[in-house]
């Protein structure tokens, strides 16, 4: 089914999600995306800062480390930060939470081609138990590409995921974000 946008902008709420320019086009439409979702989705600044403003002055956001390393890319990865055949990257995943370990907001992963690792990144493999949003969001020529957003198995159940890629002139990171269960309910996007 085709959907242009003027189809997307007079298409009825009800309750779903409205349609964002963030979003290509080509991923699965996210109208069965649960409403509070939406503004987690399409945030085009750093989830990090909007989990503190929604956790708020009580509870930090923290980071716990499940792994990282080197490794060869996965196919996705691969064509998503064009890399070459043989090309290992740096890769992080972490659960984000508000200081209770048992009820995670975000589970992220982040992948860096380790060729990039030289042109200013190297500081983000040593990040330990903070989180990398706040770090990344700091470069000030950091460009988002368009967010994707869609609903996969995760976790034992469907999961709504979104992933991009920041660009600092030809260095990219890519960024994966998880939305768990005890996601917080939103209170506006934080600092940038």
């Amino acid at each position: 089914m085709r959907h242009d946008r003027k189809t997307q902008s007079a298409a009825p709420n009800n309750g779903l999600l409205p349609f964002s320019k963030m979003i290509t086009k080509s991923l699965p439409l996210l109208r069965h995306a649960p409403r509070m979702l939406w503004p987690w989705l399409t945030l085009p600044a750093s989830l990090t800062a909007a989990l503190q403003r929604a956790y708020g002055k009580l509870h930090m956001v923290q980071a716990l480390l499940l792994d990282s390393g080197r490794a060869n890319p996965t196919p996705t990865e691969r064509r998503i930060l064009h890399l070459h055949r043989g090309e290992q990257i740096f890769w992080r995943e972490v659960l984000l939470h508000g200081g209770d370990l048992m009820h995670p907001a975000l589970w992220a992963r982040t992948t860096i081609p380790l060729r990039e690792l030289r042109h200013g990144l190297l500081p983000l493999t040593r990040h330990g138990t903070r989180p990398i949003g706040n770090t990344l969001f700091r470069h000030r020529r950091l460009r988002r590409s368009p967010i994707q957003a869609e609903s996969q198995p995760r976790f034992g159940q469907r999961r709504w995921q979104r992933r991009s890629v920041l660009r600092r002139g030809n260095t990219g990171v890519l960024v994966e974000e998880h939305f768990l269960p005890d996601l917080p309910r939103w209170a506006g996007r934080g600092r940038r």
